[in-house]
């Protein structure tokens, strides 16, 4: 069973882990997968009503009625998703950045794309960065390209990341990406709505051990 982060009229909220597929697909026909857990869980059809990557972990949303998957989803659009990432390197210049930057998606169209990103905790040995990443829009992969567009590829990315750097990391205990939806907010049927999920043992463990979690756990609210 996935843990049930927030439930309402119509929607459902829940903590999925890192590895698992949001839904199945023609690659992955008898995966497990989160709608088919939650749709369990609940007793009924449930709707997704935005995407994480597989390797993603945290908030996930999904509509129990077919009428509020539109509602919803407009809803997310006007609110507000909060991401954390450990990236490679140390963060220089502005600590708060806005990424305007398209993305292509699997057709080749350029879409427009834009992240806000900010360095909330620095460490020179290992050099990283916990980066607070709240992204405007619903790109594929959008907060990873982003970052890697930066230089500053997220630690585990096994598709825009650096392998050494990558396999240097599994040997401190950082063995799967290190990006997480730590937060939505939005308003549903007029009430701002706020589903927070803590960060799994599998990412907080290793960035524990990190010189910058004290800083980190001091600036952002809810992440130890």
């Amino acid at each position: 069973m996935l843990p049930i982060l927030y439930q309402g009229e119509g929607f459902v909220a829940v903590a999925k882990p890192s590895g698992m597929l949001v839904h199945r697909n023609r690659f992955n026909p008898r995966a497990d997968a989160a709608l088919q857990r939650v749709r369990d869980q609940v007793g009924c059809e449930v709707y997704p009503i935005h995407r994480l990557d597989a390797a993603t972990s945290g908030c996930l949303l999904f509509a129990t009625q077919r009428a509020m998957a539109g509602p919803l989803s407009a809803a997310l659009s006007a609110g507000e998703k909060r991401y954390v990432a450990l990236v490679r390197g140390v963060a220089r210049g502005p600590r708060s950045v806005v990424v305007t930057r398209p993305l292509r998606d699997d057709n080749g169209i350029e879409k427009s794309a834009s992240t806000a990103l900010e360095a909330v905790a620095i460490c020179t040995e290992p050099p990283c960065t916990l980066v607070l990443a709240r992204p405007k829009t619903g790109r594929y992969h959008q907060v990873r390209r982003h970052l890697r567009g930066l230089s500053h590829p997220i630690i585990g990315d096994r598709a825009h990341g650096d392998s050494h750097i990558n396999r240097a990391w599994r040997a401190r205990g950082v063995r799967r990406l290190a990006l997480h939806c730590l937060s939505i907010s939005l308003s549903v049927h007029g009430e701002a709505v706020h589903i927070h999920c803590p960060l799994p043992d599998d990412l907080s463990a290793p960035l524990a051990e990190l010189p910058l979690w004290s800083a980190a756990c001091a600036a952002i609210s809810g992440l130890r």
